[in-house]
């Protein structure tokens, strides 16, 4: 570019020494190599050319200069031009990248200028073969001067290039294993699912179907769980593709509201459902996709939100030229801070990720939801006062269609997985066939365990286990309610059982408090899914007796009680 600028000067400055005729002449040649040379710049600004094809397109655009000086030389009869073609001599070895290319560059050039030295008629070539020397030399010095860190930073752009195409194909192999793992998970735990859905209708005892749809429960969480990893693999490749089908945003909205009902109804909150007046909003969109927004919305909404209400309000407005829908997913929540919304719509990000934390999850839905309403040319955002709750919306311009065009053999296109997402009743309550804790001073020949799960699932299981065993089980929900516990009743308990991650307080700090404030603690076992061994190693050194992995199994946690109770 610097010679292209130079070379232009030169042309502009000729324009007022010679006829106008021979000046547009001259400048002819030099719109090849000026639009060459930003193109070459702007291609590499945008990222779209390639280091493979720099090399030539330099040398393409140097062929063009020194087509150009030279053209300029015989068109015009300018002598001075000669001097000039020095100067570019010694620009070609500031920019020559290795010392082949600087040869390609210079020798075809002195030929060309030796050439035209006993073309154009010249009385005394003297001065002129004086300055082609004193051009090479300066060359050749530009060059060999600039050559350690020419080649410092060919090095450097050699090993940038390379190092992005491994993280491109890291990547795309990244992508490629998820979406296979995702794929086979899926695939027994399809078995897994269908089974269990084949067994509900067979004849059961009331207790095996209660253990049947925890089960089924627990399974479908899972479901959902590999449906969003698989989902944002398809988005990070690039792969998942938005379905456009007619759809009724009226009855999507009410279906996706009712299999959020009882739910709600189990927490003590009140479900509402805000539509237009429109008894029918006919639009061309991803009803599957849109169904897994608020689905992700609500799931979030019901997380965090232990009293008031939860609910979904639609707004529309049908214009000429489509309608556009706005869905505000509300709560009365426990709300965001203003410092996290920025992020609240990042990959893995959450509301709260520690160990205290309330709620479980992996941290894609609301990433999920930005890719999907972007992918669909829409809008996404929240709103949210800490202590009052949080209203996220997203926002759709979608085609019109007639009424006439919706599917007629269901009211909505919702996909079957979201379908039977709905839960089959639960509730948390004490089994009455668990044997309750005796009185300190009553005679106990059995193992007393104090167990501390904030998974009512987990904890329905580990309550059984123990009835099962013939031991005494009390249960608590967090690590305070562990450690109050037993700072009331140190010695009416064996062995303590204590998950990691709990609301109010985690099985870390409880344990320090147990193990600094209560004298002659009980062995205590930490109930983890982080299982690895540096994980394993830290809770040992933390203090735990012993550790025993999630998902439990049943043998390894008996031998582990057993062992930690045995008389010495």
């Amino acid at each position: 570019m610097a010679v292209g600028i130079l070379f232009t000067i030169r042309v502009v400055a000729s324009f007022f020494v010679i006829p106008i005729e021979d000046a547009v002449v001259v400048a002819m040649p030099l719109g090849a190599s000026i639009l060459l040379s930003f193109g070459i710049v702007l291609a590499d600004k945008v990222g779209r050319l390639k280091f493979a094809t720099v090399r030539p397109l330099t040398m393409m655009l140097v062929t063009l200069v020194t087509f150009n000086v030279f053209f300029i030389l015989h068109t015009t009869g300018n002598l001075n031009q000669f001097f000039f073609a020095t100067l570019l001599l010694a620009a070609l070895g500031l920019v020559a990248p290795t010392f082949t290319t600087w040869l390609v560059f210079v020798v075809p050039f002195v030929i060309t200028y030796l050439g035209s030295l006993f073309v154009v008629d010249i009385a005394i070539p003297t001065p002129y073969v004086a300055a082609l020397i004193g051009g090479c030399t300066l060359s050749a010095v530009a060059y060999f001067v600039r050559m350690p860190a020419i080649r410092k930073l060919l090095e450097l752009e050699v090993i940038q290039s390379s190092t992005v195409e491994k993280l491109e194909l890291s990547n795309q192999a990244k992508d490629q294993f998820l979406a296979n793992m995702t794929h086979e998970l899926r695939t027994p735990l399809t078995g897994v699912i269908g089974m269990i859905d084949l067994m509900a209708d067979t004849d059961l005892t009331d207790l095996q179907q209660y253990y049947l749809s925890t089960t089924r429960k627990s399974s479908r969480y899972l479901l959902t769980v590999i449906n969003d990893i698989l989902d944002m693999a398809k988005l990070e490749a690039g792969k998942l593709v938005i379905n456009d089908v007619p759809m009724d945003a009226v009855t999507l909205s009410g279906d996706i509201a009712s299999l959020f009902d009882m739910r709600a109804r189990q927490k003590g909150l009140k479900l509402v459902l805000r539509l237009p007046d429109d008894q029918c909003l006919p639009v061309l969109g991803d009803s599957i996709r849109i169904s897994q927004i608020l689905l992700n919305l609500l799931e979030n909404a019901l997380k965090f939100t232990t009293e008031g209400t939860i609910g979904i309000v639609l707004e529309a407005n049908v214009t000429a030229t489509g309608t556009k829908l706005i869905w505000r997913v509300r709560d009365t929540g426990s709300g965001i801070e203003k410092d996290r919304l920025p992020k609240l719509f990042d990959r893995f990000e959450q509301v709260d990720s520690s160990r205290t934390r309330a709620a479980s999850g992996t941290g894609l839905g609301l990433a999920i939801v930005y890719d999907l309403v972007e992918l669909m040319d829409g809008e996404v955002g929240v709103n949210s006062v800490v202590g009052e709750g949080s209203e996220f919306w997203f926002e759709l311009q979608l085609p019109t269609v007639g009424e006439h065009d919706l599917p007629s053999d269901s009211t909505s296109a919702l996909d079957m997985r979201y379908r039977q997402v709905k839960p089959s009743e639960y509730t948390d309550s004490l089994d009455p066939e668990t044997p309750l804790l005796p009185p300190e001073n009553g005679a106990v020949s059995s193992i007393r365990i104090l167990f501390a799960e904030d998974n009512h699932i987990n904890r329905e299981l580990i309550r059984r286990f123990i009835r099962r065993e013939g031991w005494y089980g009390t249960a608590v929900i967090n690590g305070q309610e562990a450690v109050d516990t037993l700072k009331a009743n140190a010695k009416g308990f064996d062995i303590v059982l204590m998950d990691i991650q709990m609301p109010v307080l985690d099985g870390m700090s409880a344990l320090k408090i147990i193990k600094t404030e209560i004298a002659a603690p009980p062995p205590i076992i930490a109930l983890t899914a982080n299982t690895l061994s540096e994980d394993t190693l830290e809770y040992r050194q933390a203090g735990f007796d012993a550790v025993v992995g999630k998902p439990i199994d049943i043998a390894v946690l008996r031998d582990t009680v057993e062992k930690l109770t045995a008389p010495d």
